[in-house]
């Protein structure tokens, strides 16, 4: 009999897709084969060979496969059983394992496995084994086990399950195609521990634990992003649709996140040409349209891809045009309406030996008439226009090489990048503030084992901050190289470890071209402790140095004095927590505490020296339930702001973070087998908030939000899919916790979109 070893290799689970594949197509041959050479029929053949396969299963195998997503787990499984196991993609979707470790038969490891997922296995009487939800566990078949598909969900974190990763907050493949999302909002639906205030992609911008996105590492496809323009506008702009996965470090990052990773980092990442063409195929594409009701927003979809050898190409563009929507009072929103156009050039080459060679172009641009200022409705006590015309353009230039299935000493990754956005806001003078970043990092990960790993690198960027207006242009920069090291190992089976240095050089150029050059070092500790197979606590903590961060583009004043030097700034990270996972069930706990000192807080007449100190500190909370094809989960996070160590409003914490309060999350959706529908929903809320009476302003209202969705694939058409969303179902008039003074009486907040409804249709060929 040919004997088939799965391998499972680093990089997107379309590429193990497709190794498993080719694996099975040649076992079957290889059986047919056999099969004719000695001269049985192939069903006596198939039999002798199933019964083989029974005493393979039979035989004590050795296991070690540590708590983590059972996705990528049943792949380690298949490799270590010498078997294949199939599942599909939203059974497993976000469910953890215990894992299993030790010396077991090939179907006691299995259940093992599963114990606590939620999930059973069938065997078919072809002897093909499936992964299955509980109540169909009990279905009719055979013990043997057969070489069939593994189909994981797509995570192309290769450090998923380190200590680091305890409390990191993963947005999936899955999770996209589940949200639809319009924008980041959408993005991080269910994760109260994200906030995201503003209602048009403009003039949002992202918190984790209260902390603003300026002070985290965040990189698209590997490159830095430098974007603080202007405090009327929002920071990074996206578009997810151009996306396939994100991820979350919350408060204490690795090392090998990027330099000034103050407050945590994320990681975005866009897709690929193996994320959308279907097994099997060298060509495909997909046209998308969807229309919102509140608003009369149409937006549109068109992407291509295919494949040729090792050579890769995807290309891909959107726009949505609609008019200004109304909230939930019935009255119509000023500056709110659609006009974003953006495009994916993606090309690759891979080797067959693995080496990747990716370049990719992306560019998202927002050009319409907005609120005078962007980040809120209006100011009661100026008397200015309602509109202005903005235009904002960020995009993004990357090089990325890799070596997928590395699995030794040398697992190199080499990133070459040039980031920008660029905003035209002409409020006092037609002016125009431009960020940029020419960023790379060259690192490798020497694997010493399956479960140990050291990962070392060097990196650098050349950011500037520049000003162009009639009268005058204006220009900051800042020139950073740094160098790493971040280990991640298991001494023992229940215990994981995570610790990593690295030390970054400055040089800092002021606006009338003084020089300022910093050192500094930074550290980080992280643990996971499996205590039982279903409790698991963890705790971090990081002391980072961020070096002098530039100032925003459209407070930069001439006169500025730079003779009494900059202060860099440095941030420290607290955090602990705990897990359950039990029988389906979840439940989880947290504390953070993030303390910044001399983090740069220029005016345009107070000077580029002034700093302060602020700190956030609270609690999230999360509870959830898997039954197979259904979840539902519920996040509540509880942070506070203080600023020079007193209450802080919403105006004294910009780029620094915002007074959210108390915020609940609630995402859930069930799969009704059979006819190919889903149907689930969200809600968001947020409870009175009176921190920010305690900062000499007004309390923050309550709210809570609630959407539906149904989307349904026609089994008889297959490359069809259709949805139907209800959002703001109860039409709440309100504004996300994460928007602009609300705490203010002269401030009118820019109100969220009221009950709408949104109609989407996508074809796949």
């Amino acid at each position: 009999m040919m004997g088939v070893q799965l391998s499972v290799v680093k990089g997107n689970w379309r590429n193990r897709l497709a190794v498993t594949t080719a694996l099975s197509m040649l076992a079957l041959q290889g059986m047919a084969t056999e099969a004719k050479a000695s001269g049985l029929p192939a069903t006596e053949k198939n039999q002798e060979i199933s019964n083989q396969e029974i005493a393979q299963a039979d035989a004590i195998r050795s296991f070690d496969i540590e708590r983590q997503l059972l996705a990528d787990a049943l792949a380690m499984f298949g490799q270590q059983a010498g078997v294949q196991v199939s599942a599909n993609g939203d059974l497993v979707r976000g469910v953890q394992t215990p894992g299993v470790s030790g010396d077991l038969r090939t179907e006691d490891a299995l259940q093992r496995l599963l114990a606590g997922t939620g999930l059973s296995y069938r065997i078919g009487s072809n002897g093909a084994i499936t992964i299955v939800s509980t109540a169909q566990g009990d279905a009719d078949g055979t013990t043997s086990l057969s070489p069939i598909l593994v189909e994981a969900n797509t995570h192309t974190d290769d450090h998923i399950g380190a200590a680091d990763r305890a409390q990191s907050i993963y947005v999936t493949p899955e999770d996209f195609e589940r949200r639809n999302p319009q924008d980041v909002k959408d993005v991080f639906a269910g994760q109260s521990a994200v906030s995201v205030g503003g209602s048009v992609p403009l003039n949002q911008k992202l918190y984790v634990n209260a902390i603003e996105e300026t002070n985290l590492a965040i990189s698209i496809d590997g490159a830095r992003q430098n974007n603080k323009v202007f405090h009327h506008s929002g920071t990074n702009l996206i578009d997810p649709s151009l996306l396939k996965a994100a991820r979350v470090d919350p408060g204490v990052a690795p090392a090998d996140a990027g330099p000034a990773a103050l407050g945590g980092a994320i990681v975005y990442e866009t897709v690929d040409v193996a994320d959308v063409l279907e097994p099997g195929r060298s060509l495909g594409g997909f046209a998308k349209a969807s229309y919102d009701t509140n608003g009369e927003t149409f937006t549109n979809d068109l992407a291509s891809y295919g494949r040729a050898g090792g050579f890769e190409l995807l290309g891909y563009f959107k726009w949505a045009k609609g008019d200004d929507y109304e909230a939930g009072n019935g009255d119509q929103v000023p500056g709110t309406e659609a006009d974003m156009r953006s495009g994916l050039i993606k090309s690759a080459y891979e080797a067959q030996s693995g080496h990747r060679f990716e370049f990719s172009g992306e560019q998202v641009r927002d050009r319409a008439r907005r609120p005078y200022r962007a980040n809120m409705t209006d100011l009661t006590n100026r008397n200015q226009p309602d509109e202005l015309g903005y235009d904002m353009r960020r995009r993004n230039f990357t090089f990325n090489y890799g070596q997928n299935g590395a699995d030794g000493l040398w697992d190199p990754k080499a990133v070459l990048a040039y980031s920008e956005t660029y905003l035209y806001a002409p409020l006092t003078e037609q002016g125009r503030g431009t960020t940029s970043s020419f960023s790379g990092k060259f690192e490798n990960d020497f694997n010493l084992s399956e479960r140990d790993t050291i990962t070392a690198g060097v990196d650098f960027y050349h950011d500037t901050a520049e000003y162009d207006g009639p009268t005058s242009d204006r220009e900051e920069e800042a020139t950073n190289f740094g160098g790493y090291a971040q280990a991640r190992l298991q001494p023992l089976d229940p215990l994981r470890l995570s610790f990593g240095l690295r030390g970054d050089s400055q040089k800092f150029v002021g606006l009338d071209g003084t020089e300022i050059e910093n050192e500094g070092l930074s550290g980080n500790v992280a643990a996971a402790v499996d205590v039982t197979e279903f409790l698991t606590i963890n705790a971090g903590y990081s002391n980072v140095w961020g070096g002098i961060a530039l100032a925003e583009n459209y407070v930069m004043n001439p006169a500025w004095d730079y003779s009494k030097g900059v202060k860099p700034v440095r941030a420290e990270n607290y955090t602990t927590g705990f897990e359950v996972q039990h029988e389906g069930f979840s439940f989880n706990a947290g504390i953070f505490r993030s303390t910044f000192d001399n983090a740069r807080d220029p005016g345009w007449s107070t000077g580029p020296s002034v700093v302060v100190d602020f700190e956030t500190r609270g609690y999230n909370l999360g509870a959830g339930y898997n039954w197979g094809p259904g979840f539902a989960r519920v996040t509540y996070t509880d942070s506070e702001i203080t600023l020079n160590g007193s209450p802080a409003d919403s105006d004294g914490t910009q780029y620094l973070g915002a007074p959210l309060g108390r915020v609940i999350a609630l995402e859930a959706a069930h799969m009704i087998e059979g006819i190919n529908l889903t149907i689930g929903g969200t809600i968001d809320a947020a409870l009175k908030n009176t921190d920010t009476a305690d900062a000499g302003g007004t309390a923050q209202e309550a709210y809570e939000v609630v959407g539906l969705y149904a989307e349904y694939k026609p089994e008889e058409a297959d490359y069809l899919t259709l949805r139907i969303e209800a959002n703001n179902i109860f039409d709440e008039e309100y504004a996300d916790r994460g928007s602009y003074g609300q705490d203010f009486t002269n401030v009118v907040p820019l109100y969220e979109p009221g009950r709408s409804f949104l109609l989407m249709a996508k074809a796949q060929f």
